[in-house]
């Protein structure tokens, strides 16, 4: 009888000590954290928004190439025309006529440097302009893109790569492609394409 005794109570235990393993095991499955990261420069890369405003920029920018080239080129123009009177006329042109020439010729040589800068100017502000602008987009879309896939998935937290010093190489962690997708699926949208 004591042997059965023992026996059911070392059973009872080994039940006991089974569903408290089990109930620990169900308590550290709630507490494994699912984490997520996305690449926000492949974002910025692959919007379509991204690659339509690129497009714009390169057509305009050169249109501005195209400019100063004609522009270059008449002033490049008149320069030689300006330096040839000089020479042919040197000898019967007084000291003042000649530094006048000269300096006519160091001031259209300036005015090609200003506009050259003014170009390049134009060209660097543009871009700037519309890369803030699809900044701009970013910050106000992504992050409810992000939070709707993150919440639909069960990632707890969310991260930009670059943030992070070590991410493994595993795929699934890298939300970047979905949060594309999703992201670009919507400009599509707005824009009626």
């Amino acid at each position: 009888m004591r042997r059965k005794k023992n026996k059911s109570l070392i059973l009872l235990l080994i039940c006991l000590s089974f569903m408290v393993g089990l109930s620990v095991n169900t308590a550290r499955a709630d507490l494994v954290v699912k984490i997520g990261y996305v690449d926000f420069v492949r974002i910025f890369q692959g919007y379509e928004k991204t690659r339509e405003f690129e497009a714009k920029l390169m057509m305009e920018n050169e249109a501005d190439q195209k400019m100063l080239s004609e522009r270059r080129q008449m002033i490049e123009e008149e320069i030689d025309k300006l330096r040839e009177e000089l020479e042919t006329q040197a000898l019967m042109l007084s000291e003042s006529a000649r530094e006048e020439k000269q300096a006519e010729i160091e001031r259209r040589a300036e005015e090609l440097d200003e506009f050259s800068a003014y170009i390049e100017r134009r060209m660097i502000d543009r871009e700037a302009k519309y890369t803030d602008g699809i900044l701009k987009d970013l910050q106000t879309k992504l992050p409810s893109i992000i939070e709707s896939i993150a919440e639909k998935e069960g990632y707890r937290f969310v991260f930009d790569v670059r943030s992070l010093f070590y991410v493994t190489p595993e795929k699934e962690f890298d939300l970047t492609d979905k949060v594309l997708a999703q992201l670009n699926e919507e400009y599509r949208l707005n824009t009626g394409d």
